[in-house]
């Protein structure tokens, strides 16, 4: 199940990256839909079961590694398996995606 929105840790950005996922020794063709520092939500035609191994590929960063958490017919939900320090390092400064702030109480 995917997490709610006030769950999120880490800001989610929307981008439309074409990328490449290595799966099972198949690669799909597919777009980064949106990212974050700990995973991301990828359009892809194939439908994957939870817990499967993957790496996404995509100019913007290179290789990541992560499982699949979440999947329906048009998209997956991947969990990245890298500290979320070493996926914003990799993403450098093309989008915010540092920890979400806690509200302050009123």
């Amino acid at each position: 199940m995917a997490g709610t929105i006030k769950d999120r840790r880490y800001h989610r950005t929307t981008v439309l990256w074409p990328a490449t996922l290595l799966c099972r020794n198949n690669t799909f063709e597919c777009v980064i839909f949106n990212i974050s520092a700990n995973g991301a939500k990828v359009m892809l035609t194939n439908s994957l079961e939870t817990k499967t191994p993957v790496i996404i590929s995509a100019a913007q960063f290179g290789d990541i590694a992560g499982e699949v958490v979440w999947s329906n017919p048009q998209a997956i939900g991947i969990r990245f398996f890298a500290p979320p320090e070493d996926v914003v390092r990799a993403l450098g400064d093309r989008l915010p995606l540092g920890p979400v702030k806690a509200e302050s109480a009123a």
